[in-house]
Parts: structure tokens; C-alpha cells; sequence
């Protein structure tokens, strides 16, 4: 007769987080692959399918991943110090844009205004031009609408300036040595922890079903729920 998870066991709040529940799915295909666990599926005549094995083992994910608490728990600690910096710099930087929606508002805006007034006051100074109206009023008009002509390419060649001094500001940086050795610690505390799971938890807790007997970390085996009718 197996032996069945406690129902303690199976309705214990589930600490793998969300984001980490589909690298553990991902190691139970894995050991479900492995030539270890079908092999023991073969000696044991097929007594129970690989999505059977698959469904029992989602069901203890809480009491299988307990195998690796203590790497987990140094991962998860390790990633929280590799996202901090990044987070930090990213609130770091939005003072320095608060306040400063003005600017490119006139820099819009100024430009728009001198280009119409440079066409207006050029079109009324070359009509009057045209038709010999006044010659020292078209005379000014022009020369009114070269200065605005002036003053929107001025305006125009400075809001570009500007443009390309902030897409040079606010270009990434480089991340820092601390940040990529934060990194790559949270990279081998991840590696360690899915091999951990894997090993101690998962590829036992298999063999256990399959055998029908307790797994030598102490996993009970578990039928799908048939101990509830």
C-alpha cells in the first residue's frame, strides 16, 4: 500500500514565488526525461505515465522544493541585490525630470510662431514689392521677416542642440563591476538551487511514486487524491 502526503502537506502555503514556479515545471520535465526515471517507469511496467508522475509532483511542489529551502532562500536574496542598484538609479534620475516640461513645450512652440511670422511678414513685403506699393513699408516687412526667418532657424538648430545633449544623458551606463558580480552571484545561487531541487527533491520524490515507496529524502508518495474518497 503507498504511501500518501499528509494533508498538512499538501495544502501548506506555497513559498516558490510566482515567477519561479515555471522553472520548477521545467525540472520536473527534466527528471521525467532523464534516462534514471524512465528506466524505473520501464521496470515497473508502466504502473503509473509520465503525466501521471508529472500531475502527482505539481502537487507537492511545496514539499519538493523544501528539499532546497536554504538555496532558495540565498537566491532570492542574492536577486534582490542585483535588481536594488538598477532600481535605485532608475528614482535617482526622476527628480532631475521633474519641472522640466516647459522647456520642450517652447521649444515647440517658439519656432512654430517665428517660421509664420517669417512667412507672413516676407509674403506681405514681397506683394507690396510686386506691386510697387510703398516701397520703404515692403522694405520692412522684409527685413522683419528675415529676422524671423533668422530666429526660427536659431531656435530650431538649439532645440536640436538640445535634443542631442539629453539622448546623450540619458544613454544606459555601463553596469558597474559590484552590479555584474551581483549578477553573476544570483546567476550560481539560481543554478545551485535548480540542481538541489532537482537532485534532492524532484528525481527522489519520482522514484518514490514509482516504487510505491517513501523516497529516501523522506517525500511521501501521493496517488492523486484517492486516500479523500
Amino acid at each position: 500500500m503507498p504511501f500518501f502526503v499528509s494533508e498538512d502537506n499538501m495544502h501548506e502555503p506555497d513559498f516558490l514565488l510566482a515567477e519561479d514556479r515555471p522553472a520548477f515545471e521545467r525540472l520536473v520535465d527534466q527528471a521525467l526525461n532523464s534516462e534514471e526515471i524512465k528506466e524505473a517507469i520501464s521496470h515497473r511496467d508502466g504502473r503509473l505515465s509520465t503525466e501521471q508522475l508529472r500531475t502527482q509532483a505539481l502537487h507537492a511542489r511545496s514539499a519538493i522544493a523544501a528539499a532546497a529551502a536554504s538555496e532558495y532562500r540565498e537566491y532570492l536574496e542574492l536577486r534582490s541585490a542585483a535588481i536594488r542598484p538598477l532600481s535605485s538609479q532608475h528614482v535617482a534620475k526622476i527628480p532631475a525630470r521633474t519641472g522640466s516640461g516647459l522647456l520642450p513645450a517652447l521649444g515647440v512652440l517658439i519656432p512654430g510662431l517665428a517660421a509664420m511670422a517669417a512667412a507672413i511678414f516676407l509674403l506681405f513685403g514681397f506683394g507690396l514689392r510686386a506691386v510697387g506699393l510703398r516701397s520703404d513699408v515692403a522694405d520692412e516687412l522684409v527685413s522683419t521677416g528675415m529676422a524671423a526667418a533668422g530666429m526660427w532657424a536659431g531656435v530650431t538648430l538649439a532645440g536640436l542642440l538640445c535634443l542631442l545633449v539629453a539622448a546623450a544623458r540619458n544613454q544606459p551606463t555601463a553596469p558597474s563591476a559590484d552590479q555584474e558580480g551581483a549578477s553573476l552571484a544570483a546567476n550560481r545561487a539560481y543554478e545551485a538551487w535548480r540542481d538541489t531541487v532537482l537532485e534532492r527533491g524532484v528525481i527522489p520524490f519520482l522514484l518514490g511514486q514509482i516504487d510505491g515507496t517513501r523516497a529516501d529524502n523522506g517525500l511521501e508518495t501521493w496517488d492523486g487524491g484517492a486516500s479523500d474518497h
